[in-house]
This record gives C-alpha cells, structure tokens and sequence, in this order.
C-alpha cells in the first residue's frame, strides 16, 4: 500500500495557506449560503472517497473549491486512455500512473487549504485487508466525515455500507454509466437544525404576545395623517383589524377586541377581515401597506400549530429520555452532533409542555420586509427580537436540566449552538433513510413511488448491473477485464455489436427477474407488467459501463451537493435515490 499526501506541507505551501480575511473575501458567497458554522464544519471535515474516476473526480472539485479540510481517495487503478479522454483531472502524460495519485495532486492546487492523500490499494482490500491495514482503513472510514463509494461492486458497497451504517457515518454510492447515472444517499439518522426551508414566518398574528399587544395599543390610526397611515407596517393593520372583528362579534362596539380576540378564521371571515383592513384606510386602501396586510390574511391568519416536522421530533423517543454522559463522550464527532440534537430537542419538548410556552415554539425573531417608516419598522423589530431573547432564556434554563440530568458538563452544548438551535426550533428536520446493504438484500420498500417518479426502469437496470458482474465479473457491454490490450482493441465494431446485443438481452432478463421478484404477488400497474424496455437496456449495456464527461460533470454537482448538507447539516438531504438521465436530460429521484 502505497501513500501520497499533500498533508505534509512544504513552507512554501504553508505561505499558500489563507487568513481568514482571504478565507472569508475568497468563500463570499457560500458564507451568505451557510454561514460561518457551515464554513467551519466543512474544514473540518473529511471525506474518504473509494474510486478515483472521473465521476469521483468531478464530485471531488466541488468539494475542494468550497474548502473541505481533508480528502482521501482509495484506488489501485492506472490512469488508461479512456481516463484521458473523460477525466479532466488526469493529464496525457500520466498514463500508466496511479489515478488516486493524480487526481488529488491535480485537485489540490485548486485550494492550498484543502488537504488531500492518495491511498494505491484496492477499494475491495479496504474490508478484508490484513490486520495492520486493517487497522488503517478502520481509521479512515471510521473517522470519516463522509464516505463516497464511485462506481463499485455491489459486494463492496454493502460491506462499506453496513460499516457506515454501524458508525453512524453518511455513505453516498454513485454509478455512471453511458448517459444514465444513479446517487444513492444514505444515513440512519441525520439532524438538520438549520434548514432553510422556505416557510411563512412566524408572527404570532392569530395569539400576539403581551408586548406586541402593548405596541398596538400604543398606536391610533385615528390620528395619523395619510402619509403616516400609509407606513403603518402590515402586521399592526391585521391586529387591529382583528380587534375590530372581535369587537363586532363580541356585540361590544366598545370593547378593546382583545376579549374575544380570535385564534383562527374560518374562510369566509378572512374575507370579512380584509374588508375591515380596507376600512382602516381614510384615504386610499389601496397602499402599498394595506394590499400587504389583504395579502397577508389567508397565508397568516390561520391557527398557531406547531409544523407537522417539529410534533414527530418532539414525540420521538429520543426526545423523551436522558443521554449516558459516558456514551454520548465516547461517540464520534457526526454522532455527537446527532445527540447534542436530541439534547435539545429533549429541552425544547420540555419548554414547550411549560406554563411559559404553552405548547409554542420559541420565536425566531425574524419579521419579513415590509412597507413600512424606519421608526416604525425598527421598533416592531425590536419587540420581536426582545421576546425571542426571552424564550431563548427560558429555553436555556431547560438544556441546564437536561444537560444535569444526563449528567454532562453545563458546556457540552455551546451558547451558540443553543442561539441558533432557538432561531431555527420551527425550521428543524430528521432525516432517516434506509440502508443501502438492507435495500440490496431486501429489495426497494416502496416500488410505487418508482413507478410513480418514472425510476423503476432506470432502478432495476443498475440493479441488475450489478447482477450482471457478480455473474461474470465484467459489466454489460464491457470486455472481460482478462482480455489483452491488444486483443481489445482488435475488436471490431460488429464484434462490439454483438457483445451489446448478446448482453442487453441477458440483462433485460436479469432486470424483470428483479421486478418479479419484487413484487411476487403484485407485479402488474394497470393491467400492465412492470417491465424494462429492451431500448433502454441496450443504451445501458451500448456504453460499456464507461463514463461520459458531461455526464460525470453534472452528477458530480449533485453528489458535492448533497455531500456538503451531510456534512453542515445544513438545508435537507434528499432522501434518498437519484437517477440522472442524460438521454432525456431529466433528474429524477424517489424513496427506496
């Protein structure tokens, strides 16, 4: 086994190495994706890649642009004529070398920050090497941020799977073949506080808050002149608005509106509402601020619930019991982030079961833009933003019990990790998936979303892919790997023509036996059998298993990008299958 690094770094590469002002002036618009927190998680981070094609190649550069801390790719393979001709990160004279060794000192000029290692050993003897490297592929993949398996034996994948599985690592299995590729995620659980899901926000219309209430009440629009009625922000119109209403059918025209107030609307009282917003208007309803509060009626006026995401984490077993301090130390770093989430997921079931929250999240204390006075706009900010802070204190006081009751040191969870754990408490999400060596033994769980998404073709056809070279150690439409160079490339196109043909009919069969076998007493969808075309299986064994550049470049974005949620847990992973096909310039994905 044969290893070269670029970890051990030169002076000269030291001088290379950016400040942070370089960092931050360099990495400007990711930051303004993921902030500081994801930043520091993906230099942090590494990432152990098995394969070093160009479909690994090109998943790599989009990792290494943004600044990973560390990659590690693990391939005996030597750079061929075929690498020169689709792998942009091989160079013509490297032919005959080692392609782990020189994709990543090709990668690595790309970013001096990133440090990368080429291992020359084959992916397989990575899971039944002898002991002392054993030993060493234990520490890279255990330790690894994320594992990236490119284009490997379904046997590989399903031991490195069950690994990962195991360590609580994410794993991403991605195939390219010809034109059609397939991204395959996987993970048992992974906690996203820090989503940014597109949500309306949460402005307590329908329950305001004692000091949103005093804001309102200090407010008269009798008074106002036109100029001034036309800033008043939108959320002041609505409450006001629902004062009146409640007045009105509390039968006390006089009555602050408070008595009575309503916590939700039905259909045709949000259409009473917005005619009472029109009313407020002396001069013109139709302001700008006036049409955002009509707007804003059917979106916001509607009953506090906590969002569907947060009730199944909150009545989640994990949130419910206490963490071993002795357990929780002893987990790896992506273990950890999952358990100092449920830590405070545990805290905030606790805050909101509380006489304080009762049965409500903490406010994020964000409000949109809106027409509005800078006066007026920065003081309903502030009221806002003062009761987040207070939820955010008592939301505190309950991580300090949760945390003595696990009996862990009061820092285990940062205060920064608590501020952004409170912004986010009505944008979290859990993602679990299946894994990849359950599916490959079990079968897809749901083959109707496939059918459903169009992937059940695309999905058997890998599937049996994969078949195909466990049977015969070659990939549809490959030569046998033991054929001589030169024998090879003496082979014809009518020779070429009658492999593809030979192997697409096995390879169809291949395919429906799966489906059969998939669905043993229902394999029929409208009176039709669940079948792969035979054009579709000769595209598939017409490329040879080898990879196309455009292909390797668009899917390798898609992996570096699901990579960099895995690892900032960040924005959501989609759960959990790609198919990328090129032929129809489609990307389709679905639940297996």
């Amino acid at each position: 086994m044969r290893r070269s690094s670029s970890e051990n770094l030169t002076a000269t590469d030291t001088k290379r190495m950016r400040n942070e002002s370089d960092k931050a002036q360099l990495y400007d618009r990711q930051l303004r994706l993921w902030q500081k927190t994801g930043q520091a998680a993906l230099e942090g981070s590494r990432v152990c890649v098995l394969g070093s094609s160009a479909l690994a190649a090109e998943a790599l550069k989009n990792l290494v642009l943004p600044g990973i801390g560390e990659l590690v790719v693990i391939d005996d393979a030597r750079v061929n004529e075929q690498d020169i001709k689709t792998n942009f990160f091989v160079r013509p004279d490297d032919k005959g070398k080692p392609r782990a060794q020189c994709i990543v000192e090709n990668l690595s000029e790309l970013n001096p920050d990133v440090r990368g290692s080429a291992i020359v050993m084959a992916p397989t003897d990575v899971v039944t090497a002898s002991s002392s490297e054993q030993e060493n592929a234990t520490i890279l993949l255990d330790a690894a941020s994320l594992v990236i398996a490119c284009n490997q034996p379904e046997s590989l994948v399903c031991k490195i799977s069950q690994r990962c599985w195991t360590s609580g690592t994410p794993l991403i299995v991605a195939n390219s073949a010809g034109f059609l590729a397939r991204i395959r995620t996987s993970v048992a659980e992974h906690a996203v506080i820090e989503s940014h899901v597109d949500t309306k926000p949460d402005l307590r219309l329908m329950c305001p808050f004692p000091a949103l209430r005093s804001h309102v009440d200090s407010i008269n629009l009798d008074t106002l002149d036109s100029t001034d009625l036309a800033h008043v922000p939108y959320i002041v119109l609505i409450i006001k608005a629902l004062q009146k209403f409640a007045s009105k059918h509390s039968g006390n025209a006089d009555a602050s509106g408070w008595e009575g107030y309503p916590s939700s609307l039905k259909w045709e009282e949000k259409s009473e509402l917005r005619a009472l917003i029109r009313q407020l208007a002396t001069v013109k309803p139709d302001e700008e601020n006036f049409e955002e509060a009509t707007n804003s009626v059917m979106p916001q006026c509607v009953r506090y619930e906590i969002p569907t995401e947060i009730k199944v984490i909150l009545e989640d077993p994990a949130a419910s019991v206490d963490s071993n301090a002795a357990a929780v130390e002893s987990q790896s770093n992506m273990q950890q982030i999952n358990s100092k989430f449920w830590l405070l997921a545990n805290a905030l079931r606790r805050y909101v079961e509380s006489d304080y929250a009762q049965g409500k999240l903490p406010l994020s204390g964000k409000i949109p833009d809106m027409k509005a006075d800078t006066s007026g706009y920065i003081a309903l900010q502030r009221i806002y933003k003062e009761k987040a802070e207070q939820d955010k204190n008592e939301l505190i006081k309950h991580v300090a019990d949760v945390l003595t009751a696990s009996r862990l040191p009061a820092d285990f969870i940062s205060q920064e990790e608590i501020d952004i754990f409170a912004k986010n408490a009505n944008l979290l999400r859990l993602v679990r998936t299946s894994s990849v060596h359950n599916e490959y033994a079990n079968g897809p769980s749901d083959l109707d979303m496939l059918s459903m998404n169009e992937l059940l073709s695309h999905y058997a056809l890998f599937r049996a892919s994969d078949a195909f070279f466990s049977k015969h150690v070659r990939y549809p439409g490959a030569p046998a790997p033991s054929t001589e160079q030169a024998a090879r490339s003496s082979l014809t196109a009518e020779d070429l023509n009658k492999l593809v043909e030979s192997d697409t009919s096995e390879l169809v069969g291949m395919a429906n036996e799966l489906l059969a076998k998939w669905q043993p007493n229902n394999h029929e969808n409208g009176g039709q059998k669940n079948t792969v075309s035979d054009e579709l299986a000769a595209e598939f064994a017409r490329s040879g298993h080898c990879e196309l550049h455009n292909v390797a470049s668009v899917c390798g974005g898609v992996i570096a990008q699901e990579a960099i949620k895995l690892i900032t847990h960040q924005y959501v992973p989609g759960n959990n299958i790609f198919v990328f096909d090129g032929v129809q310039g489609r990307l389709l994905s679905a639940k297996v």
